[in-house]
Order: C-alpha cells, then sequence, then structure tokens
C-alpha cells in the first residue's frame, strides 16, 4: 500500500484514467450479463427487443456504479487521501470523457459523409476542351469518371449541343463530402488525362456554380504504369461548376 499523500500526482491520474477504462469495460460486461439475467427471470418481452433495452439499462447502470468505484480504488491505492480524493475522480472522469470525445471524433471525420443528405445528389457539370488541332470526335469513346477516397462514379456525356462549340460536356454526381476528387478522362488503350478538383469538401455555395477556369491535367496515366506529370504543351482541357437544388 502507498503511503498516503495530500495532493495528486501524474502517475495517480494516469493509473485512476487505467482504472477507469478497465471499470467501463468490467461494468458493461457484468451489467449486460446481470440484465440478460434479470430479463429472463422476470419473462421481460423480447418483443421489439424490450429484454435487450432493459439488460442495456443495467448495464449502463452497473458500469456508472462500478466505474467511479474502479477509479477511487486505484486512487485509494496510489495513496490518494481526503478531499483529493474526490478532486481526482473528477479528473479522471474528464480525462476519460475527453478520450472518448476524440475517440469518437476520429472515428466520426474518418465516415463517409452524404454531401446533401436532404436532397438530391449534387451534379458537377463540366466541360472538355481538345487540344489545338483536335476535333471533339477524339472524346468519342473516351469515359469520364470521378474518382475520390470515398468512391468512384462514372461521368455521363450530354446528349444534346452544348451552348459552347468547340467542347463536349457532361456530368457526374457528387455524392460524398471530402475534398480529394479526381477528375479522369480515360481513353481506350491510350493515355488517360487525370485532373485534381479545386473544390472544399462541402462546395455547396453560390461561387462554385460558376464556371471555374480552364484546367489542364495535373497526371498522365499510361496504362501499367504509375501517373506522371505533364511535360508540357498543349492538351485537353475542363472546366466544371456544380449544380444542385437548394434545400
Amino acid at each position: 500500500m502507498k503511503a498516503a499523500i495530500n495532493n495528486l500526482s501524474v502517475s495517480a491520474i494516469l493509473f485512476g484514467i487505467l482504472g477507469g477504462i478497465i471499470g467501463i469495460a468490467a461494468g458493461l460486461f457484468l451489467g449486460f450479463a446481470l440484465g440478460s439475467a434479470l430479463a429472463a427471470a422476470f419473462h421481460v418481452s423480447t418483443f421489439e427487443g424490450e429484454a435487450g433495452y432493459f439488460a442495456v439499462a443495467i448495464a449502463l447502470l452497473v458500469t456508472f456504479i462500478v466505474t467511479p468505484l474502479s477509479i477511487l480504488l486505484v486512487l485509494y491505492w496510489r495513496g490518494v487521501r481526503n478531499v483529493w480524493l474526490f478532486i481526482g475522480l473528477v479528473i479522471v472522469c474528464v480525462s476519460i470523457a475527453a478520450i472518448g470525445a476524440s475517440g469518437f471524433g476520429i472515428w466520426y471525420a474518418a465516415q463517409p459523409h452524404v454531401l446533401n443528405i436532404n436532397g438530391p445528389t449534387p451534379l458537377l457539370e463540366f466541360e472538355v476542351k481538345p487540344p489545338a488541332g483536335q476535333s471533339l470526335e477524339s472524346l468519342t469513346e473516351v469515359q469520364p469518371e470521378l474518382d475520390t477516397d470515398r468512391n468512384a462514379m462514372p461521368g455521363y456525356w450530354h446528349t444534346d449541343a452544348p451552348a459552347n462549340s468547340g467542347v463536349r460536356a457532361g456530368y457526374v454526381e457528387l455524392y460524398f463530402r471530402t475534398s480529394k476528387r479526381l477528375f479522369v478522362l480515360k481513353f481506350p488503350g491510350g493515355t488517360d488525362r487525370i485532373f485534381q478538383l479545386h473544390l472544399p469538401a462541402n462546395p455547396m455555395r453560390a461561387k462554385y456554380r460558376a464556371w471555374s477556369e480552364w484546367q489542364n491535367p495535373d497526371f498522365i496515366a499510361k496504362a501499367g504504369e504509375q501517373p506522371t506529370r505533364p511535360s508540357g504543351g498543349i492538351d485537353y482541357q475542363i472546366r466544371y461548376k456544380l449544380d444542385y437544388q437548394d434545400r
């Protein structure tokens, strides 16, 4: 047993956090087991998951009792006494809550988020301009595609004539909220052009409903090879804008 101390050390707090985490795990496990046993003993109905909700409620109740006790026991074992036990309990609980909130925040940030959850999927309208000396026929078999860190979406060419002659127009759906978007022109048996879109994770603002500047490809990708930077010169260009319905 540690000698009694009249303050809190960093090691006592760290051990308290560890004890609290173990208390949470033990409380949930024991509480759920107790809740399941009580649900069976009291013949709690399984209709619409009532027995499961009962077991979860008991597990949470047991956890709220076991966790502070485990923290206090660890702090006492580390020699913390008197009012410092209560102060240590508060500090440890706040620390565990902060750790849990940070973990949830990291997990939530890593999840895919729909760009327009309450409305139709926004569309990225695009126009492709061939280099000088090339006709629009060079784009006949080209497949547009949008690649992100969340998904890959095929693009579609408009069948009607575009407002601007000398370009081919199309659209692709912007489904997920992410700032990592690559627009790809996939040439059959040839060299693909890859464009980095200069859009934020959430581009649903008025400024992005206007046409962007014409943009040269950022990468060239040959079949079976790693993408490389273009050597310069005249190439295919794109411009784009967002099309969506206001909520």
